[in-house]
This record gives C-alpha cells, structure tokens and sequence, in this order.
C-alpha cells in the first residue's frame, strides 16, 4: 500500500489538533502537535493518543509519567505549527521550571487535561498512549479543526439538531 495514499486518506477524516506537554528526563520539557487524540472511557477516565516511535520526545512518556493534553482553539494554528516541528527545544525553560518540573501549559487552549501515562500498546510505527486522567479544565471557543492537510474552523450548523450523548435518536440510551 502506498504510504502517501493511506495518509490522504486518512486525512479526510475531520479532527481536533492537540498538543501534547510531558517531561523529558533532564529534564526538558517536550511538546507535540498530535490529531489522533481520543476518548476512551468515562469511568475510569481514560484518554489515547498515538506517537511516532522515531519522536525523540517519546521517553517522555514511560509509565506512570504526567503528560497534559492541550485542545487548541481556532486561533491557535501556529501554535501547532510550531509544536509539529521536530527537533530543537520548543519551551523557554527558566530555573523556576527546573526546580518544579511539570507538563508545560499551552496558554489560550480549549481545553487542558491532565494525565499520567496507564498502558503503552504497540502500534506499528507509532506508540499508543493511554492516559489515566487525574484533571480537566476547559474554556468557551472555537476549536481549532484539521482536514486533508488544512487547518480551519469548526462549523456549528444551527439548523442541525442536537444530540445527546447520553441518549440514541429515539431517546433511550443503547
């Protein structure tokens, strides 16, 4: 299968962009931009997202390591830009940080949810990392949407109706 075809494909699936805070040994504050963020249960809170294996931020991430999830807003597109570079160091790392190392903030974003990593999985050329979520704070804005290699906005279409996530079409929980 062509590499370059499967991507476009999956592109076309409609995401949120994230950028993900931990710890380096060191230690150095490292930061990614990551789409492939999801939920995946309530009760416990739980949280995944997928890293490269080649990503040198990657050791950050061992168990039981705190990490911090960072939804981006609509006017943050340089924002995960800047943290989808790979490389040098992406923070301004002062000697208070040092003495009280913690996941960096991402100031503006959506949405901010603390973690500490539960389960590692291996997935082919990316590492699966389950979050057991200790905190979430979250603020009212646009959210910053990824499509077929483009950055931009999050339509809410006030002629559709709501749903319910605690409810199927026909008001029952499934």
């Amino acid at each position: 299968m062509d590499p370059r075809e499967l991507r476009k494909v999956f592109g076309l699936f409609t995401t949120g962009v994230a950028v993900v805070t931990a710890i380096n040994p060191g230690p150095e504050p490292v930061g990614v931009t990551a789409n492939s963020v999801t939920s995946v249960s309530l009760d416990p809170p739980l949280i995944l997202w997928c890293l490269a294996n080649k990503s040198s931020s990657l050791k950050a991430f061992a168990l039981d390591a705190p990490f911090a999830i960072h939804i981006l807003a609509v006017h943050q597109a340089d924002i995960a830009l800047h943290f989808a570079r790979s490389g040098a160091s992406k923070f301004e790392v002062d000697a208070w940080w040092r003495s009280h190392p913690t996941p960096p903030d991402i100031e503006g974003a959506l949405a901010r949810i603390e973690c500490r990593v539960s389960h590692l999985y291996p997935g082919g050329d990316h590492t699966i990392i389950v979050g057991a979520i200790d905190q979430v704070s979250a603020r009212n804005a646009q959210p910053l949407a990824f499509h077929a290699s483009r950055f931009g906005r999050f339509s809410n279409d006030q002629s559709a109706s709501e749903v319910s996530p605690w409810t199927d079409p026909r008001g029952t929980w499934l």
